[in-house]
C-alpha cells in the first residue's frame, strides 16, 4: 500500500478528486470507490498545487521539480508537460477565460503559460519579496498572491 503523504486535494467533479504527493503522483479518485481510478507519475518532486478547467476536462498540476503538468481527464492521459523552469513552482491560477495560465514560483516570480503551449512559459513578472504559496483569481485579468 503506498503511504505517501497527500499535499494537494483538488475537487473535480460529484464525485471526483485529485490528489497530489510528496512523490509528485497525481491521482484521479472516484470516491464511490476504494482506489485511485487514475495515476499519473509526471513530476520528480513534491506537488504544490492543482487547478481544473471544466470546460475543457483538464487538470494542471505544479510542483517543486519546477515544473506544470496537464491530463486530459476524459483520456485519463498526460497532455503535457513544461520544461523545467528556473525555480519550484508553488501554485496556479487560470485566467483571460481560460487563455493563460499564471504560477507562482519559490523565487517570488509569476510565471505565465499561454493555454495548451506547457513547453514554456510566455511572461515572466518578478516583484514578490518571497515565495508565491498561493493565489486566487478575483476577475479575468486580476489575481491576488501570498
Amino acid at each position: 500500500m503506498d503511504r505517501t503523504s497527500i499535499n494537494r486535494i483538488h475537487h473535480l467533479a460529484p464525485y471526483m478528486l485529485a490528489t497530489g504527493d510528496d512523490a509528485g503522483c497525481v491521482k484521479i479518485w472516484d470516491i464511490r470507490m476504494a482506489q485511485a481510478v487514475a495515476e499519473h507519475k509526471v513530476h520528480e518532486d513534491y506537488v504544490a498545487d492543482m487547478v481544473f478547467d471544466p470546460e475543457r476536462h483538464t487538470l494542471v498540476s505544479v510542483s517543486g521539480d519546477a515544473t506544470l503538468a496537464a491530463y486530459d481527464m476524459r483520456q485519463q492521459k498526460v497532455e503535457g508537460r513544461s520544461d523545467e523552469q528556473e525555480d519550484e513552482l508553488h501554485s496556479v491560477c487560470i485566467i483571460k477565460h481560460g487563455k493563460k495560465l499564471v504560477c507562482g514560483s519559490q523565487d517570488g516570480v509569476l510565471l505565465v503559460f499561454h493555454w495548451g503551449r506547457w513547453g514554456d512559459c510566455t511572461d515572466r513578472f518578478p516583484g514578490h519579496p518571497d515565495s508565491v504559496d498561493a493565489m486566487v483569481k478575483i476577475d479575468e485579468s486580476t489575481i491576488a498572491t501570498g
